[in-house]
């Protein structure tokens, strides 16, 4: 399928794999197969699973099979957690810029496209490019440095939201107020706003893995 790839090209295929469902959690990833299909040589194929598994969506065991992991609530904890320490502080960056003068033009797009989504997979995709764009405009290399190593469980998290009370006009509300507090350069309000939006779904779907 792909000839004289990078790692990072497979790994990008297999994410996308896994993200998308068509590879579900405790499914196993086998080398063999995949590096025929790709035509890859092992090594390389090895090279992108670390990848995936360093983001955390594989596991290996200590019996060196490979399998899609299986998120607990621990996972869904830590992520929201982090998630909401790292947008409050891109939101109140991203206010405190367009206070002096920087646009919004991404994240004004990326809330059209919550309130115009008809389906729930159009509504994720905008709700996580809406996040990308408040950490671009946030203008901190590091903080989006560390941002997009979340990339992957954020938008593993944003699938599991979809199924506990993922309410489209709500969200896009939400959204929308978030987007209204960094456009007028509010960054006390963006900062409350982009380190709470999350916790809601995060405690339901703890609440819900917890059970399980």
């Amino acid at each position: 399928m792909l000839s004289r790839t990078l790692p990072t090209q497979v790994a990008h295929h297999i994410r996308e794999r896994i993200l998308s469902g068509e590879l579900a959690p405790g499914d196993r990833v086998i080398e063999t197969e995949l590096a025929d299909e790709f035509e890859v040589s092992r090594h390389t194929l090895r090279s992108a699973l670390q990848t995936l598994t360093h983001e955390g969506l594989l596991e290996q065991s200590q019996f060196k099979s490979t399998h899609v992991a299986r998120p607990t609530a621990r996972d869904v904890f830590e992520t929201y957690t982090l998630r909401n320490t790292l947008e409050a502080m891109a939101c109140r960056l991203a206010a405190e810029r367009v206070a002096a003068g920087a646009g919004t033009a991404t994240v004004d797009a990326a809330v059209a496209r919550m309130q115009a989504a008809g389906d729930t997979t159009t509504m994720k995709a905008a709700d996580f490019d809406f996040h990308t764009a408040v950490v671009e405009l946030a203008g901190h290399a590091r903080l989006s440095e560390h941002y997009r190593m979340l990339h992957g469980r954020t938008r593993l998290y944003l699938n599991l939201t979809a199924t506990v009370g993922y309410e489209h006009d709500e969200i896009a509300a939400k959204h929308a107020e978030l987007a209204d507090a960094i456009r007028a350069g509010d960054a006390a309000l963006a900062e409350r706003l982009g380190g709470a939006h999350n916790t809601a779904d995060g405690e339901r779907l703890v609440a819900l893995l917890g059970e399980a």
